[in-house]
């Protein structure tokens, strides 16, 4: 009678281990099927409008493009540099003042007008108006120094356009 108690006792302890061991198992197999079902999501998003090609060819063909668009990005920074060295040069900043060079002469009809680039090099244009004639002078501009000595509005002028 010992044996067959122990037997009864083994047997329900087996199947009791079984048991668990096949819950377990359970938990394990639904855990990877949520696994599989989520990595096959991924994967339909990844080849979402592509030829129906594996992966591998996917990707390679991504890589392609985007190659081309850093290709396609350094001629562009190339460009925008070249761009913003001729932008330097060119005239940029106005200055204009008005003024009655004569007594006798109203409504402010003489000017002097300061065109620089982002460097103070450019010209001043001065016209000086009287009754009988008007006379037009320049100055060039190279760093901000006039190659002739300023008047007072032309000083004005390219203060103005300095921004000052």
């Amino acid at each position: 009678m010992h044996i067959a108690s122990l037997l009864h006792t083994n047997a329900d302890n087996i199947i009791l281990i079984l048991l668990i061991s096949t819950i377990l198992l359970l938990i394990c197999i639904l855990i990877c099927l949520s696994q599989v079902g989520r990595l096959q999501r991924i994967y339909r998003r990844l080849t979402r409008g592509t030829s129906g090609g594996n992966l591998e060819e996917i990707l390679s063909e991504y890589m392609i493009k985007v190659n081309a668009t850093i290709k396609r990005m350094d001629k562009m920074e190339q460009h925008v540099v070249l761009t913003d060295a001729v932008q330097q040069t060119c005239l940029q900043k106005v200055g204009l003042v008005r003024f009655n060079a004569f007594e006798d002469v109203g409504g402010e009809q003489s000017f002097a007008v300061a065109l620089i680039d982002a460097k103070c090099n450019g010209v001043i244009l001065s016209s000086v108006y009287s009754r009988s004639d008007v006379r037009v002078y320049s100055k060039a501009l190279a760093d901000g120094h006039a190659s002739h000595p300023l008047t007072e509005e032309e000083e004005k002028a390219l203060l103005q356009a300095r921004g000052k």
